[in-house]
């Protein structure tokens, strides 16, 4: 796996989290088509920045904890 400093990956996560809530958020309107297979595409990014993230907390230390980046609205 590619290295990525831990600064990216926080920012990573949280752009991630932000669009997945946005994607949540649109009303009937609002929403395209193809924002379904879009929020499904982030939704699995999410779970595998999760489980990146889990192992760069291994070896940095100042990592803020996940539960802090993320708004678990599910």
């Amino acid at each position: 796996m590619p290295e990525i400093s831990g600064r990216t990956l926080v920012l990573a996560v949280k752009a991630v989290d932000a669009e997945i809530r946005r994607l949540r958020s649109l009303s009937d309107e609002e929403a395209l088509p193809e924002d379904d297979e879009l929020l499904l595409k982030y939704e699995n990014a999410a779970e595998e920045l999760e489980d990146a993230y889990a192992v760069a907390a291994q070896s940095i230390t100042n990592l803020p904890a996940y539960s802090q980046l993320v708004r678990r609205d599910d």
